[in-house]
């Protein structure tokens, strides 16, 4: 692209992002006051502590007309093709997105990612002109909400021992098991489930994968409430679940690369959008100057929370600089998860110990017990897209080339 095209391209960025805001940025705020926000130390998951399920309704249908509204105004799918609804824009437009809409009081964007980040790459890529066509749009306008159906009860690291069944029937296919660990599927509208096509087959031998309509009989979904007090994991139950030909993603029995692949495109996009805002960084420090006596110990423990912050940000942006419109992921993008991980461990670290009993115990002092929440998630988010073990399992035989184990 010559430089003429480039100032063409960012000028037609900022006129969309422009007639965003004036159209639509005071409908889709959720905070018209942005210096009054609650003091609130979370993770960015689906549903936060003492959310009720009125709440949770109407926080999901807020996210949902935000989406809308970004992708009628040709920001919802940034740099997917014009002919889906796309904008057509380089990569380095997403962030560039998010920055621009950081900070405004809009709804976080965790329930349509898993649609428009990890699973939809993977849809574009391998996915029938059926499923594109028709599903695609609709998953970055917001209409159509995707989870995963991977996990199982006895096989969540060990992914490749799937139990679920689908028998294949005069039209399609007969799907039947049980899925654990769904983020979001309670309120999903579509799922990307993965079953043993060949009976008796085993390993990652005889997988198909396959879309399922959430809404269809014979899926049941119930929710799993966590220590945080939030419940964005579900574990969906399905019996007799029809799903059409068409609906089949790639070939019977080639599934474990479609899931790899869906699974590449997670750790990069939690890689990508999992590390806490740098406000949170700042409200660390503050809360060590309040609150500090000078121990060296925390004061040490501070300063490798910031260092490590800005290298996990370094890190990231380098290795994903390494791919080009619509590439899958490698396996090294794995690192930038587990690098995010241990940084919001320390920041647990810290405030624990900064806190103390006023972690857990509401004495109404300011910036203390919020940040009981993010201390209560921490843990969960090295077990969500894959444990810190099989991640470092796979860069040590993937990236490294050292011998399995």
């Amino acid at each position: 692209m010559n430089s003429s095209d480039a100032l063409e391209e960012g000028a037609r960025f900022r006129s969309l992002i422009g007639n965003f805001l004036s159209k639509y940025a005071s409908q889709h705020r959720l905070r018209s006051d942005l210096t009054n926000q609650v003091d609130r130390a979370a993770i960015p998951i689906l549903a936060g502590s003492g959310m009720s399920i009125e709440e949770e309704t109407q926080f999901v249908e807020r996210c949902r007309n935000f989406q809308r509204g970004l992708f009628d105004a040709g920001l919802g799918w940034i740099t997917g093709p014009t002919d889906l609804g796309g904008g057509a824009f380089p990569q380095e437009y997403e962030s560039k997105l998010r920055t621009e809409l950081s900070g405004q009081g809009f709804p976080d964007d965790s329930l349509i990612r898993t649609g428009t980040q990890v699973i939809g790459p993977t849809l574009l890529r391998m996915g029938t002109d059926h499923i594109r066509q028709q599903h695609l749009p609709k998953i970055h306008r917001g209409d159509d909400l995707v989870c995963q159906l991977f996990s199982e009860p006895d096989a969540g690291s060990d992914l490749a021992n799937i139990k679920t069944v689908a028998d294949e029937v005069a039209g399609g296919w007969k799907i039947t098991g049980q899925k654990v660990w769904s983020s979001g599927s309670v309120h999903s509208d579509l799922g990307m489930c993965v079953a043993r096509t060949e009976r008796g087959s085993s390993r990652h031998a005889g997988l198909s994968v396959f879309l399922i309509d959430m809404s269809v009989p014979g899926v049941e979904v119930r929710k799993i409430r966590q220590m945080t007090g939030g419940a964005e994991f579900c574990e969906v139950f399905l019996t007799d679940v029809f799903v059409d030909l068409d609906h089949l993603i790639g070939e019977v029995g080639q599934g474990w690369k479609i899931v790899t692949d869906v699974l590449m495109n997670e750790r990069s996009s939690i890689g990508g959008e999992l590390l806490p805002a740098v406000e949170m960084l700042e409200r660390l420090q503050n809360l060590y100057l309040n609150l500090s006596t000078s121990d060296a110990a925390i004061r040490d423990a501070l300063a490798k929370v910031i260092i490590n912050y800005r290298v996990s940000q370094m890190l990231t942006s380098r290795l994903k600089s390494k791919y080009g419109e619509n590439e899958a992921p490698g396996p090294e993008l794995a690192m930038t998860k587990l690098s995010i991980t241990n940084v919001m461990m320390e920041m647990s670290s810290v405030a624990s110990m900064l806190l103390g009993a006023k972690l857990i115990a509401d004495n109404g002092e300011v910036g203390t017990y919020t940040w009981s929440e993010f201390v209560l998630g921490v843990p969960g988010i090295r077990i969500g897209g894959g444990t810190d073990e099989v991640l470092k399992n796979g860069i040590g035989e993937r990236v490294l080339g050292l011998a399995r184990q």
